[in-house]
């Protein structure tokens, strides 16, 4: 531990010696804006279901999915140490990382490196990152991956960063299952996360995950005993209240008093239709048993509120706040 704070403190001694008062400034800042804005959730099921088609038809490779979780955990005055959990594939072949990334400054103007860390222990880092116990760096716990650091800056509203692939290729039979879920580039651009790891680089050079930040909705529905053929006047009610919606292809299923499934599920995504130059946050009824969406709603993508009354089925949804880590 006493060997790790002294190595921090030369870098930060360095760095004071290194940057001009300028420059200086410029860093924090440019770290003050990374902080803000990579924090959150990001998922492309937008970018999986476009790419569907395509797949089906042979004319493309599918994309995969990929849920990427980014928390800042410490605040030093080297930078900012960050969880960055990402999670590919579907309940039944899921891909999972868990990565620290320290974020500081180079000593080169504005830029800032994003270093990763690869914990010695996994099941402890699981622990601290799911709040079962508190966070606290131990150098001796953690391998740094500076080979695989990324370095970049922003460009007006936009932040890239990428790493030198060939020279981290040379510690991925050291990371095992893990390695390709690694991280070598990123770009940031408002709400969408452009990310490329070593699994992506299989579908080509340019390949690249496309996430949207998520916002979490929280609500309520009220389902009629005799489905969507329910007659006028059945008052067989069953309420539901712990609806809680991504909205990224967010779904949850429609349960009975009793908990048992109704057979229909509700999603809640982001939707683009180009040909009418049209973004939508969509909110559909899925019959489970045949997939069919079987009715939909609208609403502006920056909606705070979405719902609908089908006669059969009312749904009110708000945004609430995302879970804290």
């Amino acid at each position: 531990m006493r060997v790790f704070f002294l190595f921090v403190l030369g870098m930060a001694l360095t760095a004071c010696q290194t940057l001009t008062p300028q420059a200086s400034r410029a860093a924090g800042n440019a770290l003050e804006r990374l902080d803000s804005a990579l924090a959150g959730d990001w998922d492309n099921h937008e970018q999986v279901k476009d790419s569907a088609s395509g797949a089906n038809a042979g004319t493309a490779v599918a994309i995969p999915r990929l849920r990427e979780s980014l928390h800042r955990v410490d605040s030093r005055r080297d930078g900012s140490l960050w969880w960055w959990q990402l999670e590919s594939g579907d309940a039944k072949a899921q891909a999972k990382a868990l990565w620290l990334f320290l974020i500081t400054p180079t000593g080169s103007d504005d830029r800032v490196a994003l270093t990763p860390y690869r914990a010695l222990d996994p099941v402890a880092a699981e622990a601290m990152f799911a709040g079962k116990q508190k966070f606290r760096f131990d150098a001796a716990q953690w391998a740094e991956l500076a080979a695989c650091a990324q370095t970049g800056a922003w460009d007006g509203s936009r932040f890239s960063a990428h790493a030198d692939s060939a020279a981290c290729s040379a510690l991925l039979p050291g990371l095992g299952a893990s390695a390709g879920l690694l991280p070598l580039r990123i770009a940031l651009d408002g709400d969408m996360l452009h990310s490329t790891t070593f699994a992506d680089q299989a579908r080509g050079e340019q390949a690249r995950i496309d996430a949207r930040r998520v916002r979490w909705f929280t609500g309520w529905a009220a389902i009629n005993g005799g489905g969507p053929r329910a007659r006028a006047g059945n008052q067989d009610w069953h309420m539901q209240k712990d609806l809680r919606l991504s909205s990224e292809g967010g779904r949850i299923e429609l349960r009975w008093r009793d908990g048992a499934a109704s057979g229909y599920t509700l999603e809640l995504e982001r939707v683009t239709y180009p040909e009418r130059k049209l973004h939508v946050l969509q909110l559909n009824v899925i019959e489970d048993a045949s997939g069919q969406t079987l009715d939909y709603v609208w609403a502006d993508p920056v909606a705070r509120a979405a719902g609908f009354n089908l006669g059969w089925l009312q749904v009110g949804l708000n945004e609430t706040e995302p879970d804290k880590p």
